[in-house]
């Protein structure tokens, strides 16, 4: 705990939306950073209609900018990719 108080004026400072948008791609770097456990991520093969649904979820793109984002065949695509993982490892 600081017993310092937040400098005048930067109490209520929100990053900017660029700012938000970096950090939020730095994070899923991380994360797939992570998955790889040390392996170079030039090495990690990943289907690319998942990779670009991971970063409409990752910056919270609203239905319609997912639309026009990863277009509505894929949406299906990875819709259904999706459910068919989940439906594969819930118990019979």
């Amino acid at each position: 705990m600081s017993l310092q108080p937040p400098l005048e004026g930067l109490a209520d400072y929100q990053p900017g939306e660029r700012t938000r948008l970096i950090l939020a791609l730095a994070q899923l770097r991380e994360e797939w950073q992570m998955v790889a456990k040390g392996v170079s991520l030039l090495e990690i093969e990943i289907p690319v209609g998942l990779l670009l649904n991971d970063i409409a979820n990752r910056l919270h793109l609203t239905p319609q900018e997912r639309f026009v984002f990863l277009g509505g065949s894929l949406i299906d695509e990875v819709d259904s990719f999706l459910e068919t993982r989940i439906a594969r490892k819930l118990p019979n």
